[in-house]
């Protein structure tokens, strides 16, 4: 099932190891990026909605959260990151990660 991070980081901080660890993240069952979306939203309260110019989003961390950041939608497949731009019908595979992160495309 493709894993998404819905705070925008694979990488997190281990205390206890000293060092960074790839972070756990929502197992969604999905065949497009509109699919973990929504689940993500049901799941997290995480939100992402399209914003102009037509390659970001708005994202609200939670159900609660105040205000949005403006972030691009990544895809990590095969050690390659391709940056969705809003194209919600982007084809996933089972070893997909999803990545709501910062705007870098």
């Amino acid at each position: 099932m493709p894993e998404v991070h819905p705070r925008g980081q694979i990488l997190v901080f281990d205390a206890i190891l000293n060092t960074f660890v790839e972070g756990p993240g929502l197992q969604l069952p999905a065949t497009t990026i509109g699919e973990p979306l929504e689940e993500a939203e049901k799941q997290a309260g995480a939100n992402a909605v399209p914003h102009e110019p037509p390659e970001y989003f708005q994202y609200r961390s939670g159900r609660n959260a105040v205000g949005f950041l403006l972030i691009g939608i990544h895809v990590y497949r095969d050690n390659e990151e391709a940056c969705i731009k809003q194209d919600l019908a982007f084809r996933l595979l089972p070893s997909d990660k999803i990545v709501f992160g910062h705007l870098g495309c």
